[in-house]
């Protein structure tokens, strides 16, 4: 570990890991408090002698009950969310900040004058963003949970042990983000379309993908089997339906492999898209041509079941036709001709629509 290497990071980034410490703190006292003061005005509320007047004078059909009042003062999950959809986009622009932004800015001709190897300086951009989100974003979720765990009866809580499913959940998101938006850095050259593709990336998987992806296998699936959608054993679920975890009070060993293995390989691509970049064609479309190809495939086959999956449906009470079967065939194609065709635009005709 260079301390060179550590210090240039940190005099460049400073400002902005700051910012987003203060910021998740802030956000999460927020989520803290508005928890533990809205319990506390709810529970004195069903206690009040004005609730009970108002309670027995109303039919004794309509009465809340002493367990619907329990039922209701009892907090859910979803009102421990805080700010982990925000982090999730600011960890992405960070990411973008790190690699094409600073490529755009001509930072890295500093950095690569300088003694290190790139290994070295690729492993010393992810130190401090890694030790905000596996270890500090952690500690800060913990203590507000720990706050109000303390300050509710935990009758109306719901079990502790949830928690480090929720954080784990929270960390390989907010991780995942990051190094996607670093693979995207450090193989994209022009900061706008770096941005478009990490922003549409990230909303995609997050909100089209599972779903698209479980339509298409389930269709397939049910239109072969003879069966019904409904009549299959996962009933039209998806993955990451209820992502993270605690927020739908299950853990699916399943999502959290599929996350880490995804995380794995954005990192795998940012080093390679990293190590072999040239600083001359920064601004470009992409920093290396050899990867055209690669992006061409992956980015059209994406592409292709989102929009496919996303936008066809089916009755899950009534057998899938033939008909909806060669329907939806026909509409993969035309998909994957159009984004053949604009991803070929993208990577060989770049120079010449910028030009225009």
């Amino acid at each position: 570990m260079s301390k060179g290497l550590l210090w240039k990071e940190w005099r460049q980034n400073a400002w902005i890991l700051i910012l987003i410490l203060v910021a998740c703190i802030g956000s999460e006292m927020i989520t803290a408090t508005d928890a533990v003061d809205g319990f506390n005005d709810n529970y004195n509320y069903y206690h009040s002698e004005e609730f009970q007047k108002e309670n027995n004078s109303m039919p004794k059909d309509e009465r809340m009950t002493g367990s619907e009042i329990e039922d209701s003062l009892t907090l859910i999950p979803y009102d421990f969310e805080g700010s982990w959809p925000l982090l999730i986009f600011v960890f992405l622009f960070l990411g973008l900040k790190l690699t094409v932004f600073e490529k755009n800015k001509q930072l890295e001709y500093f950095t690569y004058g300088l003694p290190y190897s790139k290994k070295q300086i690729f492993w010393h951009k992810m130190i401090f963003p890694a030790l905000l989100i596996i270890v500090v974003i952690p500690i800060i979720i913990l203590l507000r949970d720990i706050y109000i765990y303390q300050q509710i009866p935990g009758k109306y809580l719901p079990d502790f042990s949830m928690m480090w499913l929720f954080i784990g959940a929270v960390v390989l998101l907010v991780l995942f983000s990051y190094t996607l938006s670093m693979a995207v850095g450090n193989l994209v050259g022009d900061i706008i379309i770096a941005g478009v593709i990490a922003l549409g990336s990230l909303t995609s998987f997050l909100y089209m993908l599972p779903s698209a992806l479980t339509n298409l296998i389930d269709a397939f699936e049910a239109f072969f089997s003879g069966k019904t959608i409904n009549q299959l054993p996962n009933n039209g679920e998806f993955w990451f339906s209820q992502f993270p975890a605690f927020f739908g009070e299950s853990f699916n060993l399943g999502e959290y492999i599929v996350l880490a293995i995804l995380i794995i390989a954005m990192v795998i691509i940012s080093w390679f898209g990293f190590k072999t970049a040239s600083l001359e064609n920064n601004g470009r479309f992409l920093m290396n041509n050899k990867f055209r190809m690669p992006i061409l495939i992956v980015g059209t086959i994406y592409l292709t079941i989102c929009l496919s999956g996303r936008f066809q449906y089916f009755d899950y009470e009534k057998m899938i036709t033939s008909g909806e079967i060669i329907t939806l065939l026909v509409k993969m194609l035309l998909i994957a001709l159009v984004s053949i065709i604009a991803f070929w635009l993208l990577m060989y005709k770049w120079k010449t629509l910028r030009k225009s």
